[in-house]
């Protein structure tokens, strides 16, 4: 029987990479661990914490302190690193002295270096604590307090850093020839509406005084993973990015606690998006909520144990909403951008796997108001199909079939220079949330699950009415007035059939997928069609990078938020099919996994916001992105179990594997584990009593009692 492994391992055993670095700027260090407000978007090779240091959201504060040498600070540029979760590692070796430092950010906004010097000259060395520029120090008993007024979003920050060596905050600590020294520096960073400075100092004295710093910080790192299902196989790739999966959420939660938010959020990512100046955070990042990943987040967190983030996500969504009941991006000091979603969806997702009535009831009222206000805002008098008036909307910038009736001008980045158009991501995206509301209502007994039913068959009817064109085979985007068809594949095509509303008829636009001379070009999937006239795998218009090599350009390169869709209806459709494509979904969702991977090492986990559709080459560097799902393909598709009202059904798609296992699975209250090898078969028990044995007989269906 093939051998794999049923057990967990720390976080940090599964996930480590040598001189982890920014793509485009390889001398700035990334960090695993984020706090619940502090983290770094990169860091210097210096002992401490220099670099770009962010609270809550882009601040591009240039550190908090750092080890000076004989008054200087130290550069390291030939150090050795090695990333992993929970902390970053240094080594440096030169003739006068040899350093290490374990460096983290703890969930409490702590940043700590545990740093070992070694004397190897003849001369004494002097190491002081320096706190940087941006801050005004205050010397105090046994620490250091910091101010900053910060400028972007009001926000003014305080903090304390204190030392195990006192002598470091002081005249410095002198270390002779010949001898070393292992000491830990804590910041402790705060904002003054909650926080004070010497409530700051208080969390870095008990930091230092805690001891095993490092120890504990993997421990306390790790234990958020304690809850999630375990995933193995006989496939390393999958089983590498499992957890890298895990990682992300983790990385990108956030507890803001301020402003506009009184609630938990993932954000979409922790990277800035372009300017790294000094103290300016302009430009588009991340690190905020976003409705439109909001979704992907709901789907594979809901497999944690703990319903705590998805159940602050969805709280986070409603405190989003504008006056129209629309959902749209969120920072603590403003509101942006109403990207199409597909929350209500995502919601009745995690209903099936928690199950928890009072929430749904809590949350309901307001995820009713979003379906009907973007139904109401985004159509016309004609129908219920939804119109992107800015290309933005869609998420999917520069998707060709805006320019197809002008004819693909050379100037794209002309706003008033395309076409509105009925989407069919938009559209499919209201159909499901409002199937998904609907379902809601009836879990819960609301009377309004009618309504939303409605609502789900008319943009189903019209969906297959008007966009599908039987002549080639696919869904195209409609002309918001004269409804005619912008003939150009985009990747959206498949939505429906990712929705489910199609029949055999409709299978036809699944066979572009497949293909190389259309989206299969060699990175799953191609944002357009390889026939497109303006394909451009790389990120241009035209050859124009117009918006910068990292731009956002969906006329070609590959992008895992579309790529996990295509991947959820090509196993959706293989399972409704006999298992017509059990060897496709294989294929293009171990093309989907290597992109989580630099140079094709397992060893170097980094899933960026998308890459050339032929080379699989990153084309951005928004490192550990949050904009996709993976761990529900894996449970639903791979392992096989697709939970329902009542219970759950096992058909797993066949992707080739010797073996897998999925333990340490909760559904609805019930202890959960399949295992499958080519020598037995299939096994599935519920609450350690085998439900299922054997290789016959699947799907398998259980219901709770």
């Amino acid at each position: 029987m093939t051998e794999i492994n049923l057990g967990r391992k720390s976080i940090d055993e599964y996930l480590f990479y040598r001189n982890r670095t920014l793509r485009v700027w390889p001398g700035k260090l990334l960090l695993g661990p984020t706090g619940k407000r502090l983290f770094a978007d990169y860091l210097d090779k210096i002992p401490g914490f220099l670099g770009r240091i962010d609270f809550i959201h882009k601040l591009n504060l240039p550190g908090l302190f750092t080890v000076s040498v004989n008054g200087a600070p130290i550069e390291m540029d030939t150090a050795e690193t090695i990333w992993y979760p929970s902390h970053l590692h240094m080594d440096d070796y030169r003739r006068r002295f040899e350093f290490h430092e374990d460096k983290f950010i703890t969930d409490q906004d702590i940043a700590v270096s545990v740093q070992t010097w070694k004397n190897l000259g003849p001369k004494p060395l002097r190491l002081q604590i320096q706190v940087s520029e941006c801050f005004r120090a205050e010397p105090e008993k046994g620490c250091i307090t910091v101010i900053r007024a910060c400028v972007s979003h009001e926000i003014n920050l305080v903090g304390a850093i204190c030392s195990s060596k006192n002598a470091l905050l002081t005249e410095g600590l002198l270390l002779l020839p010949g001898t070393d020294v292992t000491f830990a520096v804590a910041a402790a960073l705060g904002e003054d509406q909650h926080e004070t400075k010497a409530g700051c100092a208080a969390a870095a004295k008990a930091m230092i005084d805690q001891g095993d710093w490092v120890q504990h910080q993997a421990a306390a790192y790790d234990h958020w993973f304690d809850d999630v299902p375990i995933f193995s196989s006989s496939d390393p790739l999958l089983d590498v990015t499992w957890w890298y999966r895990w990682f992300i959420l983790r990385h990108n939660w956030a507890e803001p606690n301020m402003g506009n938010f009184h609630h938990g959020v993932f954000y979409e990512g922790r990277s800035h998006k372009n300017d790294k100046t000094l103290y300016a955070p302009y430009g588009h990042e991340f690190s905020q909520l976003s409705p439109m990943s909001t979704s992907d987040h709901l789907v594979d967190a809901r497999w944690k144990h703990d319903p705590f983030c998805c159940e602050e996500s969805a709280q986070t969504l409603l405190d989003s909403m504008d006056q129209k009941n629309v959902f749209r991006m969120m920072m603590i000091d403003k509101f942006s951008f109403p990207f199409g979603n597909f929350d209500e969806w995502g919601l009745y997702q995690f209903a099936l796997v928690h199950r928890d009535t009072a929430f749904i009831r809590k949350v309901l009222p307001g995820f009713k108001e979003n379906v009907l206000g973007v139904w109401d805002v985004f159509k016309n008098d004609d129908d219920d199909l939804q119109i992107a008036y800015n290309q933005r909307r869609t998420g999917k910038e520069f998707q060709p079939s805006f320019w197809y009736f002008i004819g693909f001008p050379d100037n794209a980045m002309d706003d008033s220079a395309y076409d509105f158009l009925k989407r069919v991501d938009l559209s499919v995206y209201l159909y499901m949330n409002a199937l998904g509301t609907a379902r809601l209502c009836e879990m819960v007994h609301d009377p309004d699950a009618h309504r939303f039913f409605d609502l789900a068959q008319r943009l189903k009817s019209q969906i297959l009415e008007k966009m599908w064109d039987e002549k080639t085979g696919f869904f195209y985007d409609l002309h918001h007035k004269t409804e005619e068809k912008a003939m150009v594949k985009n990747v959206v095509g498949i939505y429906p059939l990712w929705a489910g509303i199609t029949g055999k008829e409709h299978l036809a636009a699944l066979a572009p997928y497949f293909d190389e001379n259309e989206f299969a070009t060699g990175s799953a999937f191609a944002s357009v069609s390889r026939q497109c006239p303006v394909f451009m795998p790389m990120g241009s218009w035209k050859n124009q990078f117009f918006k910068g090599r990292d731009g956002c350009m969906w006329d070609g390169p590959s992008w895992p938020y579309t790529t996990c869709i295509a991947l959820d209806a090509i196993a959706g459709q293989s399972k409704r099919n006999g298992h017509a494509y059990d060897r496709e979904f294989g294929k293009f969702l171990r093309q989907y996994a290597r992109q989580h991977f630099r140079n094709g090492s397992l060893h170097e986990p980094y899933l960026v916001e998308h890459y050339n559709a032929i080379t699989g080459e990153p084309l951005s560097d928004e490192v550990d992105y949050a904009h996709s799902f993976f761990i529900d393909l894996i449970v639903r598709h791979v392992a096989g179990l697709e939970p329902n009202e009542n219970g759950f059904t096992i058909d797993p798609v066949d992707m080739g594997l010797d073996a897998y296992c999925l333990t340490n699975v909760m559904l609805r209250g019930h202890a959960l584990a399949i295992r499958y090898s080519q020598e037995e078969g299939l096994s599935v028990t519920v609450d350690e009593k085998c439900v299922h044995q054997g290789k016959d007989s699947l799907p398998f269906t259980y219901r709770f009692e």
